[in-house]
């Protein structure tokens, strides 16, 4: 079974509101007045573990400043629209410790400043959903290379080819870093940079803003993003309920040609893989379903018959699949439209 295992890539967009200056004391849990005025204090966060700044060797004192160098940095912008950093994201794996999580922060860390790069790179522990640690580290890139005492007068362009269009590539080499390193240390892990559909795993729940956390903890009241994710987590659970309930179909209906001589594909076929919730559905709902005693569904459907019956009732009612739809739509009060199943 493989381990949890994210890479993500980002920008800092000044079109989107992004500064790199919030951004990295967002990472570093730091607090600092912005150009604008606004005092942002972030060190009541929690989960920070290590704050690194690497440049390549030769590069001025104030390019290891983390504060001074961002600040630097959006101010060699003169765009509106400008990009002022470009982020990544990894997930670390829970079995190393700590000094382990910095080690792997750092290393990946210079793989980018040997391009030229200065790197920030913060490594944080929060509590994941299941109770446990969830390790990860973020990376601010710089998107100018260093010159003289300042910043050359173009974006390196050429750093470009290293991230547009290779995503992919780059979470199997993040993947496969990290399973070598734990091999290394003696420490169970597997990453498996495939995404949940080439996993044929539903897919990740959207991130949803901290703030709709912060409201219903003072209001109690719920955004509707939350609600949205409360009723994807139930349509969640009621297709895992489904497809269990659909295996023991199968179970049974194996059971039933053993039993009565059903050897003939023709006569009797059931998906045998990952049955849909359409198919589930149909034939959960079909009045008049046989529903052999001892069925977990016995007590919510028609009056058991024989596992022929049953059998031969499956295998005859069946229709086409209908195309796949999202699960939940959005609602009208304006929430975000959730991924279908």
């Amino acid at each position: 079974m493989s381990s949890f295992f994210n890479f993500s890539l980002g920008i800092v967009q000044r079109s989107r509101g992004g500064s790199a200056v919030l951004r990295s004391t967002y990472q570093a849990r730091g607090s600092t007045t912005l150009s604008n005025g606004t005092f942002v204090d972030y060190s009541d966060r929690g989960g920070h573990v290590a704050t690194l700044m690497l440049a390549p060797s030769g590069s001025p004192a104030w390019a290891r400043d983390r504060e001074e160098f961002w600040r630097r940095a959006a101010a060699a912008e003169k765009r509106a629209n400008a990009q002022e950093a470009r982020l990544l994201e990894i997930a670390l794996p829970r079995g190393l410790s700590r000094a382990d999580w910095i080690d792997i922060a750092s290393r990946l860390a210079r793989v980018f400043v040997a391009k030229g790069m200065v790197v920030q790179v913060d490594v944080h522990c929060t509590t994941a959903r299941d109770g446990g640690e969830h390790p990860h580290a973020h990376f601010m890139l710089s998107m100018r290379e260093l010159k003289d005492d300042g910043f050359a007068d173009k974006k390196a362009r050429h750093w470009n080819k290293l991230f547009f269009g290779k995503a992919g590539a780059l979470r199997k080499d993040m993947a496969s870093f990290l399973n070598e390193y734990c091999k290394r240390k003696g420490v169970a892990y597997e990453a498996d940079p495939r995404s949940n559909a080439e996993r044929g795993l539903p897919p990740p729940e959207p991130t949803i803003p901290r703030w709709n956390f912060l409201f219903h903890k003072r209001t109690g009241k719920k955004t509707s993003w939350l609600e949205h994710r409360d009723r994807e987590r139930e349509a969640r659970a009621a297709i895992a309920e489904i497809e269990k309930e659909c295996a023991e179909l199968e179970r049974m209906i194996a059971i039933a040609r053993t039993q009565d001589g059903l050897t003939s594909n023709s006569d009797l076929t059931i998906e045998a893989k990952s049955p849909s919730i359409e198919f589930a559905s149909r034939q959960f709902a079909r009045p008049g379903l046989f529903v052999p005693t001892g069925s977990p569904m016995a007590d919510r459907m028609a009056p058991a018959g024989s596992y022929r019956e049953f059998a031969v009732h499956v295998a005859r009612n069946r229709s086409p699949k209908p195309e796949a739809g999202p699960l939940i739509e959005p609602d009208e009060s304006g929430g975000p439209p959730m991924r279908g199943f």
